[in-house]
């Protein structure tokens, strides 16, 4: 997948969770329910943004 179709995806909560840790960023996992909130489903580009991409 390249990133123009990532960020149009929908991911779960537990694909987003595992995409972040991917990248251990250091940010505790509570920075990124305070920016993008807790919920079911993220978009790409809510996960990538956060992750600085």
């Amino acid at each position: 997948m390249d990133y123009e179709e990532a960020i149009e995806t929908t991911v779960t909560r537990a694909q987003a969770l595992a995409e972040i840790a991917k990248h251990d960023i250091g940010e505790p996992i509570e920075s990124f329910f305070a920016d993008c909130g807790d919920k079911a489903t993220y978009t790409g580009a809510e996960v990538l943004g956060w992750l600085g991409y």
